[in-house]
């Protein structure tokens, strides 16, 4: 069955992002650069991707400055600029990326007869991350509620921090690579899925629009050779 959703196609979404961040590589020196994020970010919000710009905005603003603020170091201020406007570009990139589900992917992968070891793959590359960040994270709370200070004790920081974290990769490892086996995951066999991730018109919709604002601003930027 095809489940409705508001997303766009994860392979679309993949290739875009790709694109955007591509070609936002290739315009950070250009004048116009603000218009095409602007562009692109009022695309977004007419495909309700609202939610997920909202939660990409302090980390890309966050990460921005401590790029340009390291750039100053041995920059002038147009490469302190342009090293801003690049972090930009990977954040109007990742906003695609990032609505991507990764199992959406997966099966979006097999109905394409894409080979099982790349879905496969990709699937516990990105479902370690998530487990990693988040192991991270309670491991920084049992740090503060112990009274460890990194800037107090840096040594003893980094031990309470890196060793357990050691062990839960490890742990973590083993985990997926049982929680694969008990489920019947094969890369010799092929995938089938409950779920068909189909190409809808919203997808077309939104490719059209994209593929137009996208060739506008390649148009412009080839234009002044």
């Amino acid at each position: 069955m095809c489940k409705k959703s508001h997303a766009i196609h994860p392979i679309l979404s993949l290739l875009y992002s790709l694109l955007l961040f591509v070609a936002g590589l290739l315009f950070v020196k250009e004048i116009w650069f603000w218009l095409y994020l602007i562009t692109f970010l009022i695309l977004f919000l007419l495909f309700r991707f609202e939610k997920i710009i909202i939660k990409t905005i302090p980390f890309i603003l966050i990460f921005g400055l401590i790029m340009a603020g390291l750039t100053i170091i041995n920059g002038n201020k147009s490469d302190v600029l342009y090293a801003f406007y690049r972090v930009l570009a990977l954040g109007l990139a990742a906003i695609l990326s990032i609505s991507v589900k990764p199992i959406n992917l997966v099966r979006a992968f097999n109905q394409l007869n894409i080979p099982r070891w790349i879905s496969l793959g990709l699937l516990i590359v990105i479902r370690f991350i998530q487990i990693f960040r988040e192991e991270m994270r309670q491991i920084r709370q049992a740090i503060t509620l112990r009274g460890i200070r990194f800037i107090e004790t840096p040594i003893l920081w980094g031990r309470a921090f890196f060793i357990p974290l050691i062990i839960r990769v490890l742990s973590i490892s083993e985990g997926l690579a049982i929680s694969l086996e008990t489920r019947g995951f094969s890369t010799e066999v092929d995938g089938s899925s409950f779920e068909i991730i189909c190409f809808k018109r919203r997808d077309l919709v939104f490719s059209c629009i994209f593929i137009a604002c996208l060739t506008f601003y390649i148009y412009l930027f080839f234009r002044r050779f």
